[in-house]
């Protein structure tokens, strides 16, 4: 006798992040039924903090503007950036992927959501075979007040500006006083805020708008969100899983799911006891929500699934603050006038590359321990001319200065000492680097080389947009930690986001998609939404998959009731 259910649906979802809510729309729109699961007291998820960027290649905007990408020059690209990194990143994985992620955006298309496509965003290796610009999609700006009470409950990052503003915005914030083009685009900006706000409009940014978009076509659909209510355990008949366990209002619940269960709750970032055991940093630097507690990783190896890619996550260099706390880095690192030094007063890395590349080189300064403390360091005129942070060109903050944030010098020597660098190493990087900066060529590490540098770089410093000699004091430095976007091991599963075993086989009723699973972009960073463009993608196949085998289940039992 099978155990009783206090509650019986089609597909029940754990995680109420993008790629949760998206088989859960998958789900209903095919008009059966779904439930979401979610922990936390918000939904959405770390999606909901993110840029809301989606890396979806050769999708309908690119094919409406004729941008000439095809599934084989994606393909070829992926091949060229990820290499060979065992099943996670298998051939079978990439085609789907790359086959279904127009459909996925075609999908949300026509369930309602207004997607603006970042034409000028560069893929991160642009300069390999079938890198291009301009793969990425986004949800544009959205009226929070069309979630109703919703809204209330949506996850939000401390600090997130509710400003009308996509990623096709974010590049012209730091050169706002510099160039044409950056200060246009900040206007526009600014100006969209102020009009969204006199007209009564709540504007939702980035992932908020994504999620809010995937919130509003929840809603429509009446699908059920359950906050507060973490997964405890899987339940598994017959060598599959047929429903799970939960912890709601307390008390334990079992949920049935005919179709199957998706899970989607993300990853292991904010537990550190697994992360001291699989990685070299602990989840004090991480950038996540709160909720990324790795119980959906937890109870599939409970039932022997396989996992890929532990060891690995989401890589960037982010600033530590006085109070512990991080914040993620990408264009202040770029921008000309500063370098990245080690301990020695070395460069180890191009400043201005993906994210995952110079988190894996901090990584790398002491391979297996602690990471040894690394050190932004910048002349007078980067902290002039470039915003940093939410701080305007040449408006520092005192209590960065007084806290200890950021130190600042007359003499690189001086600055090397306040620091703990080595002077003598500090002293003759920069005297090198300054010569690569006037040649407008990194003889080292290649920096201003491709597109994607370029992206982040200022385009009236000639003759490199993001090389300028650091020779102006008073000399400022900021020290760098490597943090992450979550990691990005998980549970093993195959083209159609089914979790497999250990022996490779496959674990009937069971899917996964997003930071639970071992990533398809294995140990690299793609593009512009590489993880939510997996994560959704998958979530649109496994819900799919799941449906598929639940609907022929039903119809050959009618076939056989009629016979």
């Amino acid at each position: 006798m099978g155990p009783t259910w206090d509650h019986e649906t089609d597909l029940v979802v754990v995680g109420s992040g993008a790629a949760g809510m998206l088989a859960a729309i998958v789900a209903a729109s095919r008009g059966q039924r779904t439930i979401v699961v979610e922990r936390e007291p918000t939904w959405g998820g770390t999606s909901a903090w993110s840029g809301g960027g989606l890396w979806m290649p050769n999708n309908p905007l690119m094919q409406r503007d004729g941008a000439g990408d095809s599934p084989e020059k994606a393909l070829t690209y992926m091949d060229a950036c990820i290499g060979e990194v065992g099943p996670a990143s298998s051939p079978e994985r990439r085609k789907a992927y790359v086959a279904t992620a127009p459909k996925v955006v075609q999908f949300l298309a026509d369930e309602g959501v207004n997607w603006v496509r970042a034409e000028e965003y560069p893929d991160y290796y642009p300069d390999r075979p079938g890198g291009m610009i301009g793969r990425g999609v986004e949800a544009d700006v959205l009226d929070g007040n069309k979630l109703g009470d919703m809204r209330k409950t949506l996850a939000a990052m401390d600090g997130m500006p509710a400003m009308a503003l996509t990623t096709r915005s974010v590049q012209y914030l730091p050169v706002a006083f510099r160039t044409i083009k950056g200060f246009l685009g900040t206007t526009r900006m600014m100006l969209r805020t102020l009009w969204w706000r006199l007209t009564g409009r709540d504007p939702l940014p980035i992932g908020n708008a994504l999620l809010g978009s995937l919130g509003i076509i929840a809603q429509r659909h009446r699908i059920p969100i359950w906050l507060e209510s973490p997964m405890v355990e899987l339940v598994e008949e017959n060598g599959g899983v047929t429903g799970i366990v939960v912890e709601r209002e307390g008390r334990r619940e079992r949920v049935r799911a005919h179709a199957g269960v998706m899970l989607t709750a993300g990853g292991f970032a904010k537990n550190s006891s697994m992360r001291r055991k699989y990685q070299p940093v602990g989840g004090e630097y991480t950038s996540v929500s709160p909720g990324d507690q790795g119980e959906a990783i937890l109870a599939g190896k409970r039932i022997k699934a396989a996992t890929a890619l532990m060891d690995d996550a989401w890589w960037g260099a982010s600033f530590l603050h006085p109070d512990g706390s991080t914040s993620f880095s990408v264009h202040e690192r770029s921008m000309p006038g500063c370098i990245l030094v080690g301990p020695d007063g070395q460069r180890f890395c191009n400043e201005s590359a993906s994210y995952i590349d110079v988190g894996h080189a901090m990584l790398e300064l002491n391979p297996g321990g602690d990471p040894p403390p690394t050190w932004l360091i910048m002349d007078a005129r980067h902290r002039r001319r470039y915003m940093f942070g939410q701080a305007l060109p040449g408006q520092t903050p005192k209590e960065w200065f007084t806290s200890g944030f950021m130190k600042k010098a007359d003499t690189l020597r001086g600055l090397a000492e306040q620091c703990g660098i080595d002077p003598d190493g500090l002293e003759a990087a920069v005297q090198r680097f300054n010569g690569f900066a006037r040649a407008g060529r990194d003889e080292d590490f290649h920096r201003g080389a491709t597109a994607y540098d370029n992206y982040y770089g200022d385009a009236r410093n000639k003759p490199n947009p993001n090389l300028l000699p650091i020779e102006r004091g008073p000399f400022l430095a900021a020290r760098m930690v490597p943090g992450d976007l979550g990691t990005k091991g998980g549970l093993l599963t195959d083209e159609h986001a089914r979790v497999l075993r250990v022996d490779g086989s496959v674990i009937r009723g069971l899917y996964a998609a997003g930071n639970t699973t071992a990533s398809v972009m294995g140990r690299t960073y793609p593009g512009p939404g590489s993880t939510l463009g997996p994560s959704t993608t998958f979530a649109f196949l496994g819900a799919q998959h799941a449906l598929d085998v639940l609907l022929l289940g039903v119809q050959q039992e009618k076939q056989e009731v009629s016979a």
